[in-house]
C-alpha cells in the first residue's frame, strides 16, 4: 500500500491527482457534446434536470462509498440501505408518524445499518466485502418479504420537507444543492481535519496508523456509519421526491457508486481518493445513462460502457500506485 502522508506531500502525486480529475471533467464534457449532437432530445432543460437529479442521488451514495474505500474498506450494501430507508419512511408515515419524524427515522436506520456493517467487519475480522454483500442481500430480501415485491405509494399530506428535499429552483433540483453541500463538507473533513488524516492513514497502512496512535476501530466505524447514513439520506429523499416505494429501485446502484469512486480516482487498496473526482464522475455516469436512453440505445450497452471506463480507470490507478511508490 502507498504511504498516504508521502503521497500528500509529493508534488508529483498532487499533479497525478489533478490529472485524473481533469480526465473525468474532459470525459464529462466530451459525452455531453457527443450526445447533444447525436440525440435531439438530450440537450434540453428537462434532460439536464434528470442528469442533475439522478447524478445527485448517485453522488450522495458515492461520497460515502469513497470515504470508506479510502479507509481501506468496501460497502456493497448502500443500494439496499437506500431502498430500505425508503421503506422505513413510508411505513412510519402510514402508522401516523409525521413525515419529518419518519424521515429522521429513515436516517436512524442508516446509522444502525452502518454500525452493523462496521461491527461485524471489525469485531469478527470478516472482510467488509463479504459483510456488506451479506447485508445487501439481507435488506433486499426482507424488503421483498414485507412488500410482496410490489410498489407502495405514499398517501399522506405534503409538507415543507417535500419542497426542501424534492423541490427545485428553476431546472436545478434541490437534491443537487444538497449534494453540493455534502460534497464540500466531506471534502473539508477529509482534507482539512484530523479525522481525515486518520481515514487516509488507516487506508494507507494500518500498522503505521496504529503506531501513530490512530484509533482504527473508531475511524472505520465512522466511515461505515457515514456511508450508510448518506445512502439512507438519499433513499429517504427519494421517497419524499417520488412519493412511492419500488422494492427493485436502485438495483445495481452499489456498483455504480463504486465505479464512480474508482473512475474518479479513488484506489481500491485504500489510502488515496478524490471526493471531487467521485462527484464529477457520478454525473458523468448518469449523463451517459441518459444520453444512451435518449438516443435509443439499450440499457445493457450503458453497463458495457461503464465496465469499459472502470477497467481503464483500474489500469490508470495501478500505474498511479507505481508512480507514487517511485516518488
Amino acid at each position: 500500500m502507498v504511504d498516504q502522508n508521502h503521497a500528500k506531500s509529493s508534488p508529483r502525486a498532487l499533479k497525478i491527482f489533478l490529472r485524473s480529475e481533469i480526465v473525468v471533467v474532459f470525459l464529462l464534457l466530451l459525452f455531453f457534446i457527443l450526445f447533444s449532437r447525436i440525440s435531439s432530445g438530450f440537450f434540453s432543460f428537462s434532460m439536464i434536470n434528470v442528469i442533475l437529479l439522478t447524478g445527485s442521488e448517485l453522488g450522495i451514495i458515492a461520497l460515502g462509498v469513497t470515504l470508506l474505500i479510502i479507509s481501506g474498506e468496501m460497502d456493497l450494501s448502500v443500494a439496499s440501505v437506500f431502498v430500505f430507508s425508503n421503506y422505513v419512511v413510508l411505513i412510519c408515515s402510514q402508522f401516523g408518524v409525521p413525515i419529518v419524524i419518519s424521515f429522521l427515522l429513515g436516517i436512524v436506520f442508516g446509522v444502525g445499518a452502518g454500525f452493523l456493517n462496521g461491527f461485524f467487519t471489525m469485531k469478527f475480522k470478516i472482510p467488509s466485502f463479504v459483510v456488506t454483500l451479506g447485508f445487501m442481500i439481507f435488506w433486499r430480501a426482507v424488503l421483498a418479504g414485507f412488500t410482496n415485491g410490489e410498489p407502495t405509494y405514499y398517501e399522506g399530506a405534503r409538507s415543507l420537507i417535500f419542497d426542501v428535499l424534492g423541490g427545485q429552483v428553476g431546472f436545478i433540483p434541490n437534491q443537487f444543492i444538497w449534494f453540493c453541500v455534502l460534497s464540500v463538507i466531506i471534502s473539508l473533513v477529509l482534507n482539512r481535519t484530523k479525522l481525515g488524516n486518520w481515514i487516509m492513514a488507516t487506508g494507507g497502512s494500518i500498522q503505521t496508523a496504529r503506531a501513530l496512535g490512530v484509533n482504527i476501530f473508531r475511524t472505520k466505524m465512522i466511515c461505515f456509519i457515514t456511508s450508510s447514513v448518506l445512502a439512507a439520506f438519499a433513499g429517504a429523499s427519494f421517497l419524499v421526491r417520488s412519493s412511492y416505494l419500488d422494492p427493485i429501485v436502485a438495483t445495481g446502484m452499489e456498483l455504480e457508486a463504486v465505479a464512480a469512486a474508482v473512475i474518479g480516482g479513488t484506489i481500491l487498496t485504500g489510502g488515496i481518493g478524490s471526493i471531487i473526482g467521485t462527484s464529477i464522475c457520478a454525473f458523468l455516469l448518469k449523463e451517459v445513462q441518459v444520453g444512451t436512453a435518449t438516443y435509443g440505445i439499450r440499457v445493457e450497452y450503458y453497463n458495457v460502457l461503464v465496465g469499459i471506463l472502470l477497467m481503464i480507470a483500474a489500469v490508470i490507478n495501478n500505474n498511479l500506485i507505481r508512480k507514487l511508490i517511485k516518488t
